[in-house]
Order: C-alpha cells, then structure tokens, then sequence
C-alpha cells in the first residue's frame, strides 16, 4: 500500500508557477497522475492542524492527466492534500515563490 501512495506521489505533478495579472498571483497547477482521477484536492498553509475545504468544487473529479490551478494568497509554504477517486491519498508540503 505504501509503495503505491509512492507511486501516486511520483506520477502528480504539482507545478508551481507565479503569472502576471494586475501584480503577481501567486498559484499551485496540479496535474491529475494518467492512471487515476482526483475527487479531492486540498491545500493549507504549511504545518497547519487542519485543511480547509475541496479545491474541487460541486463533487467535480480532476479526470486523468487533466490540470487544474488554485490561487494562493501569498508567497509561502503549503500543504497539499490529493485524495484519487478510488481512495489513495498523498499529502506533500510545497513552497510557492
């Protein structure tokens, strides 16, 4: 079971990117793995003792390999929690420039 929430892990893609739109926004694009669809996606500011709630609004599912992007506040350090549709999850700290 570890061994493919590690495979999971290696087959998301978080990006992060900074974009130009009246100053800088700040934002996390998440790639869903080609094998699996996202139900759940969560992100929280770093060391954080809960998440808020599902990026994906309305029961949407991330389909495979499909992009989604969520605007954070600020620069900083998030937690980001990925739920796939049959119940794997992984969650990865990461740094937004």
């Amino acid at each position: 079971m570890r061994r493919s929430l590690s495979l999971l892990l290696l087959s998301l893609v978080a990006v992060l990117t900074l974009a130009a739109c009246s100053g800088v926004t700040h934002k996390i694009t998440i790639t869903a793995p080609q094998d699996a669809e996202l139900c759940e996606v969560y992100v929280s500011a770093g060391g954080a003792d809960a998440f808020g709630e599902n990026e994906l609004k309305d029961d949407a599912i991330l389909a495979a390999k499909a992009e989604m992007v969520i605007v954070v506040p600020a620069a900083g350090n998030y937690d980001l929690k990925l739920v796939t549709c049959d119940g794997r999850e992984e969650v990865m700290p990461i740094a937004v420039p």
